[in-house]
């Protein structure tokens, strides 16, 4: 059984999470260019950033190297990788980023090989903010808004993620979320499976700190819908 937030939900199932009360929805970043996390946010290897994030956290970033640094990596560079673990692959085959485009949030996968799927934003000639999503395997992805004037807010953000949709497969599950931990939960539909998957996606953001909890806490509601299911079933 899960334990802290998931038994809290199962002991009160009318609880609907995540609970927009407690979190500021309206939120808007002043830029996505010219602050702080500028520097870090196009790092592609999910693993790499996870270090990096840990040196910036001890004050021990001086001590990595360039190669870690860097937005990409050469294809020898990921080969080596790759052959440590397949995982330590995720997210360094991404696409490369179009002029003036930063990375605002990215959904991470504990797939085999650590897929990831990024959230773009470019600043365009006219001064509007273009949005695109991209993953590892070249995929179509809807998005809207497709431009803003400004940043978006938190919730819009939300919105952009929870209806992309994919070109080759257009009446998936709305949740971009849930349609990932579905996937994995309907070809082995029991109680061990769905504990392991409410941990499969973790969506993050250097732009709306307050992003990872609200997709912690909608990882747990979907848990409990198919935990509520499972239960009907037996």
């Amino acid at each position: 059984m899960p334990s802290g937030a998931g038994l809290l939900y199962l002991a009160d199932k009318e609880m609907k999470m995540p609970d927009k009360n407690n979190y500021d929805l309206d939120y808007r970043p002043e830029s996505y260019w010219d602050c702080s996390q500028e520097g870090f946010t196009n790092i592609k290897g999910d693993v790499r950033r996870q270090v990096l994030f840990g040196a910036i956290e001890t004050g021990e970033l001086d001590v990595l190297s360039g190669s870690l640094l860097s937005n990409g990596l050469s294809d020898g560079e990921r080969r080596y990788l790759g052959s440590l673990h397949p995982a330590f692959m995720g997210g360094e085959y991404l696409p490369g980023y179009q002029a003036s485009e930063l990375e605002i949030a990215r959904a991470s996968l504990e797939s085999v090989t650590g897929d990831v799927i990024s959230f773009r934003a470019r600043m365009l000639d006219d001064g509007k903010i273009a949005y695109r999503i991209v993953d590892e395997y070249e995929s179509k992805f809807s998005c809207l808004p497709a431009t803003s004037k400004k940043p978006l807010m938190m919730g819009e953000l939300i919105s952009l993620i929870d209806s992309t949709g994919r070109e080759y497969e257009p009446d998936a599950t709305p949740s971009l979320t849930s349609y990932f931990r579905d996937v994995n939960y309907y070809c082995d539909t029991t109680l061990e499976n769905l504990e392991t998957l409410v941990h499969f996606v973790h969506v993050s953001s250097l732009y709306y700190p307050e992003l990872q909890g609200w997709y912690e806490e909608e990882a747990w509601e979907w848990y409990l819908d198919r935990f509520v299911e499972l239960e009907g079933e037996s």
